[in-house]
C-alpha cells in the first residue's frame, strides 16, 4: 500500500510538473571584429581608428525567452535580453529587452523595453540586416529601443497585419498650487503605428512614429548633417519592401526623419536599394543609398551618399566568418571639404 501511494504520488506530480511547465529557449550571439575607420571631415581634418569591436554584423548579446499556457488559447510571454562587450574587461551587460505579455488567437500584447516599431521595419527591408558597419543611410532615421512601451500584434488576415505601440518618456505630470502644469507628464512620449504584408516572395512593412519633445541629431559621414536647435515632436517613418526571387532577394527602404520647430526645422530623407544573393557557402551582400538632408538655418540640403558591402562565408551551422566595407558622405556648399567616411570590418559570428 505504501508504494502504491507513493508511486500515486509521484504521478500526481509529475502531471502537475508538465501542465505548469514553462517552454524556455536561450540564444544569443557571439561577434567580434577587428574594425578599420577613417574618417575625413568637412574641414579637411583626417583621422583613422584600428581596433576589435564586439559586433560587426550584429551587437552580441544574450537572451532568454519563453511562454506558458495560461488558459486554452491563451499563453503568457516573456523575453529579457542584455547587450555583452567580450573585447574588455569594463563593459556591463546592458537591457536591450525586458518584456512580458500575452499572445493568443487575437494578437500578442507586450510590456516593458523592446525594440521600436521603426527599427524592426528598417532591419527587415535592409539588406544588410541591420550590420554595425557604416553605409547604410537608413539607421539615422529611428531610436532602437525605447523604455516603458506597450506593443499590440494583431493575427495576421490574408498576410496582412498590424502594429500599434506606445512608450512613456517623462511620466510625471506636475500641478503648482496655483493650478498651473509646471510639466505635462509627456515628454519624451511616443506612439507608432505599423502596417505589413507578407505573401509568397514578397514583404511590404510601413511605420510611423511621432515622439513628442524630442531631439536627437542624426549623424551621416562623422558630420551631424541634422541638428535641431529647439526641443519639439519628431517624426520618423519608413517605407520598404523585399522581393524573393529565389537566387537572389531584393531590398528596398525609403525613411524620412522631421524634427524641431519651424524656425529650426531639420528633416532627413533617404532611399536604399539592396540585393542579397546565397550563394553555396557564401552570401554576397550589396546595397547603395541616397538621400538629402535640410540643414537648421539653410535653404540649400545636403546630398548624402552610401554603399554597403558584405561578404559572409559559413563555416557551420550559425557561424561564420564575414568582410564587410562601408562608406559614407555628406556634401554642402557651406562645407570646406566634402565629409567622408570609410570603414571595414572583419570578423567572425557564432549564433546559438
Amino acid at each position: 500500500m505504501k508504494i502504491q501511494h507513493t508511486l500515486l504520488a509521484a504521478a500526481l506530480f509529475a502531471a502537475m510538473s508538465a501542465q505548469a511547465q514553462t517552454n524556455i529557449t536561450v540564444y544569443g550571439n557571439a561577434d567580434i571584429a577587428f574594425n578599420n575607420l577613417v574618417t575625413k571631415a568637412n574641414t579637411g581634418i583626417k583621422t583613422e581608428e584600428n581596433n576589435i569591436v564586439a559586433g560587426g554584423l550584429s551587437t552580441s548579446n544574450i537572451g532568454f525567452r519563453g511562454d506558458r499556457e495560461i488558459s486554452p488559447g491563451l499563453k503568457a510571454t516573456f523575453q529579457f535580453e542584455f547587450e555583452v562587450d567580450p573585447t574588455t574587461d569594463t563593459g556591463v551587460p546592458k537591457t536591450r529587452v525586458g518584456l512580458v505579455g500575452l499572445a493568443g488567437g487575437y494578437g500578442a500584447l507586450t510590456f516593458g523595453r523592446r525594440t521600436t516599431l521603426v527599427k524592426a521595419a528598417v532591419d527587415a527591408t535592409d539588406a544588410g540586416d541591420g550590420i554595425n558597419t557604416i553605409g547604410f543611410l537608413g539607421d539615422n532615421a529611428r531610436d532602437s529601443r525605447r523604455n516603458d512601451m506597450l506593443t499590440f500584434t494583431t493575427p495576421s488576415m490574408a498576410g496582412f497585419s498590424a502594429d500599434l505601440q506606445m512608450s512613456f518618456g517623462a511620466p510625471t505630470r506636475i500641478t503648482s498650487a496655483a493650478g498651473v502644469i509646471t510639466q505635462d507628464g509627456k515628454g519624451e512620449d511616443a506612439r507608432s503605428v505599423g502596417l505589413n504584408y507578407a505573401n509568397g516572395p514578397l514583404t511590404v512593412k510601413f511605420v510611423n512614429e511621432t515622439i513628442q519633445n524630442y531631439s536627437k541629431s542624426v549623424t551621416v559621414a562623422g558630420y551631424s548633417v541634422a541638428v535641431p536647435t529647439a526641443m519639439a515632436s519628431r517624426k520618423n517613418s519608413s517605407i520598404g519592401a523585399t522581393y524573393d526571387l529565389g537566387a537572389a532577394k531584393l531590398f528596398f527602404v525609403d525613411t524620412k526623419m522631421e524634427q524641431g520647430t519651424a524656425a529650426t526645422l531639420v528633416k532627413f530623407d533617404t532611399q536604399t536599394l539592396g540585393v542579397r544573393v546565397p550563394m553555396g557557402n557564401f552570401t554576397f551582400v550589396a546595397e547603395a543609398g541616397t538621400g538629402k538632408a535640410l540643414l537648421t538655418n539653410s535653404a540649400i540640403k545636403a546630398d548624402l551618399d552610401a554603399v554597403q558591402l558584405t561578404a559572409m562565408y559559413t563555416l557551420a551551422k550559425d557561424t561564420n566568418v564575414y568582410i564587410a566595407y562601408g562608406s559614407e558622405t555628406a556634401n554642402h556648399p557651406s562645407f570646406a571639404k566634402k565629409a567622408d567616411q570609410k570603414n571595414m570590418q572583419l570578423g567572425m559570428r557564432y549564433k546559438f
